[in-house]
């Protein structure tokens, strides 16, 4: 996954797929604004690399779907343990307004477990 230049806005699209390694925070909120209409966000983290996420929300560069659509947030290939991941998953438990849900699907032992 890579987001380099993302301006163009999609209103259309209510439910996004994002496969991405490590839990990159940063490409993940360029895509998210992108889609203003967003519902329901998925998220498969490959965790083959370690990235520093250092954003933090800027209230004066709110993110539409976070303020007022993005209402499901599905995490898979959770791994609790690394500094970077839990808050990558806090980022949305902290900005995004109107959630409803949070799904967190956590690795464990070669099988796929649901917290």
């Amino acid at each position: 996954m890579v987001a380099v230049s993302l301006i163009t806005k999609m209103h259309t699209v209510k439910i996004l797929l994002l496969d991405t390694i490590g839990p990159n925070l940063d490409s993940v909120v360029n895509f998210l604004k992108c889609f203003p209409c967003l519902e329901k966000l998925y998220v498969i983290l490959h965790l083959e690399k370690d990235i520093n996420n250092v954003r933090e929300h800027d209230p004066l560069d709110p993110i539409e779907c976070l303020e007022l659509n993005l209402k499901k947030v599905v995490l898979k290939n959770y791994d609790g343990i690394k500094r970077a991941i839990i808050n990558f998953a806090k980022f949305f438990i902290l900005n995004a307004k109107v959630l409803e849900e949070m799904e967190i699907g956590v690795l464990g032992h070669g099988n796929d477990k649901r917290m």
